[in-house]
């Protein structure tokens, strides 16, 4: 099956996620179609293609980790009404001006439910095909598309939904489970809650053999234990279920979660040696601690212009900061690894080097370019600190992933409240351009976000759904 058909394959399946724009699917391509799904490899090749689509710029590989929610965050500087972030970094969901907000939120939504329309067109093939699988290959296929489905109807949820701690059976989203051009209902959040954990846990008993856990061989190369970690993979359900938990305000079963994660031993800290490194052997994006990335196409074309100083100003296109509000952040630290080695000062500005780019990699530290990550296990021990009932556990727990960041350790913390401030700096210092922050901000109803004036209500942590699909609502 050619690279170019089944790009065209995406485009019609994702056809089905907006019911006004349903495209019916010919003849012609529904052989074509069929085709694809009659060998195991056509499912596999499917799948890629779903990472291929998570990996755009309209999702993963930009607007929900590096740039849009990182603004909305207050990440970056963006202080005149000539910025083309000034909408975003100020909450004006309806604007069309600089880098329009309206769009990009609409863009968010289909991109989303496109790659969606793709998992459940595997979902909806599966059942009737599972004897041209061989070995655990039917199980792996099926529990990453239903861990696909789940972890993009979770971040949907945490964008357009509502704040769950204060309203969790308001409308949120439609949860799609078929390919097909009906409308459906926007569900109130709990419900959605309700039927990604079901997909979730769906998902862990599939993938219970994983080569990641067991580092078993397999004949077909992605399902290999070293490239497991760039897929929907067993630990990567867990740590999504450990999120899902957390923001449905379920702290047993999130801490039960993110500990198995980390006692799962698959993942290690970065070391000093490694973040200290030159040049491109800098290990940036901590690579032995990503439970789930994503490898990107072109990266170094807009991050070079996002963390760059080409822009005369910071009010053209660099997503960058202030040495003032950097060094804030980091506490004046001069050993954290985050703040030592990951931002650079050139020609008065501070440039944040996370996706630093390099034409080449020495082959002693040829690791994959172009990745962003999306899962870390430093986020398991933030969950699992905050939701253990032992503030003692709690603080080692913090303490675990502060000794591989260079900082000295917690100490006299014995209150929830100041547990929680410290873990609210290490997630405003951990996940920068990553799309984190702002979930937490929301999560723990925070009543301004750190960097900006506007009150936190909903109308800043709900976005709003398109209005061409509330037509059928």
């Amino acid at each position: 099956m050619t690279k170019k058909y089944i790009i065209a394959l995406f485009i019609i399946a994702a056809s089905s996620f907006s019911c006004k724009k349903f495209l019916d699917v010919q003849p012609k391509s529904r052989i074509k179609e069929d085709l694809l799904f009659e060998k195991e490899t056509g499912f596999m090749d499917a799948l890629s293609g779903i990472y291929t689509l998570m990996a755009r710029r309209d999702l993963y590989g930009d607007k929900l980790t590096m740039s849009f929610l990182d603004v909305l965050a207050q990440r970056y500087r963006s202080t005149t009404k000539t910025s083309p972030y000034w909408d975003a970094a100020n909450y004006n969901y309806e604007g069309t001006t600089g880098i329009g907000v309206r769009n990009t939120i609409r863009t968010i939504w289909l991109s989303s439910y496109a790659s969606i329309a793709n998992v459940n067109n595997i979902l909806g093939r599966i059942e009737e095909k599972k004897g041209i699988f061989k070995d655990n290959n039917y199980n792996l296929v099926k529990g990453e598309a239903l861990g696909l489905r789940a972890f993009l109807h979770f971040d949907l949820l945490r964008m357009f939904g509502p704040v769950m701690a204060t309203d969790p059976t308001a409308k949120s989203i439609p949860y799609r489970t078929m390919l097909n051009k009906e409308s459906q209902p926007l569900l109130p959040a709990n419900e959605v809650v309700k039927l990604i954990i079901n997909d979730l846990l769906q998902a862990e008993e599939l993938l219970k053999n994983d080569p990641i856990v067991s580092g078993a061989a397999n004949d077909y190369n992605d399902f290999s234990p070293a490239n497991r970690k760039y897929r929907m993979n067993y630990l990567a359900v867990q740590a999504t279920l450990a999120r899902v938990y957390q923001y449905n305000n379920q702290p047993a079963e999130a801490y039960a979660y993110a500990k198995k994660v980390i006692a799962s031993g698959k993942f290690t800290f970065v070391t000093s040696e490694d973040v200290s490194n030159t040049g491109a052997c800098r290990d940036r994006l901590f690579r032995n601690e990503q439970l789930f990335a994503l490898q990107i196409t072109n990266m170094k074309v807009y991050t070079d212009e996002y963390f760059s100083v080409v822009p005369t100003t910071y009010e053209n296109q660099a997503l960058n900061n202030d040495d003032a509000v950097i060094n804030s952040v980091f506490e004046n630290s001069s050993t954290d690894y985050r703040r030592q080695y990951l931002w650079e000062s050139k020609d008065g500005k501070l440039l944040h080097t996370k996706y630093l780019q390099f034409e080449s990699i020495p082959s002693n530290c040829s690791w994959i370019k172009n990745l962003v990550p999306v899962e870390r296990v430093s986020e398991m021990y933030y969950i699992a600190a905050e939701c253990s009932p032992d503030i003692n556990e709690s603080v080692d727990l913090m303490n675990e992933v502060l000794s591989h960041r260079g900082l000295d350790p917690l100490v006299g913390i014995s209150s929830k409240a100041a547990l929680q401030q410290a873990i609210t700096k290490e997630y405003q210092k951990e996940f920068f351009s990553e799309g984190q922050l702002f979930y937490y901000y929301k999560r723990n109803r925070f009543t301004t976000i750190p960097g900006s004036t506007v009150i936190a209500d909903n109308k800043v942590y709900v976005l709003p759904v398109p209005e061409d699909e509330l037509i059928f609502q």
